[in-house]
């Protein structure tokens, strides 16, 4: 994609930014409760798209981009689009990697003047998380309508008071969850072996803290995705709770929409992306090494997990080194690049703290790795 030329409203960065903060502040945006997704900011000077025609006849246009969601993209043209043209969508990241999708013009709206806004609809949902680095420690989510009967599963609630087991199963009570609920880690333990797809703790239960009872399940293997329940907005906290291997936080005092989005990114959205399987082919000739990885893989995350734990720089670092230059040649290509954002972060500094986040990305990535890869479905 050439970036020496500038789209077709013939506007650099700073202008766009302009345009796009009068259009919003003109057109305050509500919520939507049909909307699937939540839209993010995703600025960009210049994404190629290409319109496809009935004739089969295909044309790039170079357009600015104003918001993405999982299911789409939102770009400005300086002309009318017909809705249900077929369209592909190249733009390139500042960090140099790529989004590359198929989708089709669902709707083209005049701004004014020459300025045309047209949503397009993703072929494939895609994974904000991933693409923006929406870290759910931020509560940032990507699902924005929640019907609570699509809600299936068995949650694990660590709570001790009453007040509060009461409240979350009321708050739950029109979904198809299965709630359980523990007063302490030895018990969460024991329910957590038997099984469950989430588990939510409070900040403090009796005298254990999250942390505590988080560091207790993941050293036996529990590898649910856990949210914790928190007053505390702290940036400490949230390094905390990293560090000991959360997957998200829940602000409270939460309400009953925002603890349905929370559970449901990662009961349906891609809290933690769904399971990764290598991408090689049988052909391929690293194929034979793919089990040694795996097998190796289990454990080199619980290595970088107790080194992450334990503030042991040089361990995480050579762990992240070595899965940096491995993981994509045996077709994980996006751990390789969760690996080398964790490399990089590591790299600028000599202690573990600054790139906590970034490590504990690449350990939740890696748990999405399944052993059977779908070549061999």
């Amino acid at each position: 994609m050439d970036q020496s030329n500038t789209n077709t409203l013939r506007i650099g960065i700073r202008e766009l930014n302009a345009l796009l903060n009068r259009i919003e502040e003109s057109q305050p945006e509500s919520p939507n409760p049909n909307r699937e997704f939540v839209r993010w900011d995703f600025r960009i000077v210049r994404a190629d798209l290409t319109i496809e025609h009935a004739t089969g006849s295909k044309v790039v246009l170079p357009v600015a981009t104003r918001n993405i969601s999982r299911g789409g993209i939102s770009v400005l043209h300086s002309s009318f689009v017909y809705p249900n043209s077929r369209c592909h969508v190249t733009a390139l990241l500042e960090d140099g990697r790529k989004l590359d999708i198929d989708g089709m013009v669902m709707r083209c709206n005049h701004i004014g003047g020459k300025i045309h806004e047209l949503g397009i609809k993703f072929d494939q949902e895609i994974s904000t998380k991933e693409l923006l680095g929406l870290d759910p420690m931020q509560e940032a989510y990507s699902l924005e309508c929640i019907e609570p009967d699509g809600l299936h599963g068995n949650v694990l609630a660590v709570v001790s008071s009453d007040l509060d087991q009461q409240l979350l199963v009321k708050l739950l009570e029109d979904t198809s969850l299965t709630i359980s609920v523990a007063e302490d880690s030895e018990t969460a333990l024991k329910r957590a072996k038997k099984g469950c797809e989430l588990i939510l703790t409070d900040h403090s239960v009796g005298e254990e803290s999250a942390a505590d009872i988080i560091m207790t399940l993941r050293a036996e293997g529990i590898d649910a995705p856990v949210l914790v329940m928190t007053s505390d907005s702290s940036e400490e906290f949230r390094d905390e709770m990293r560090m000991a291997g959360a997957s998200g936080l829940i602000s409270k005092p939460y309400t009953r929409d925002k603890l349905l989005q929370a559970l449901a990114e990662f009961l349906l959205g891609d809290g933690d992306g769904g399971p990764l399987y290598s991408t090689l082919q049988l052909n391929d000739p690293a194929y034979e090494i793919l089990p040694k990885f795996l097998k190796e893989l289990t454990r080199m995350i619980l290595t970088l997990e107790n080194s992450l734990r334990d503030s042991d720089y040089k361990s995480c670092l050579s762990i992240c080194q070595s899965l940096a230059s491995s993981a994509a040649p045996l077709g994980f290509e996006s751990i390789g690049h969760v690996a080398v954002q964790a490399n990089r972060a590591l790299s600028k500094g000599s202690g573990v703290r600054d790139a906590a986040a970034d490590v504990r990305q690449l350990i939740i990535a890696c748990r999405r790795i399944k052993s059977k890869p779908k070549a061999a479905a």
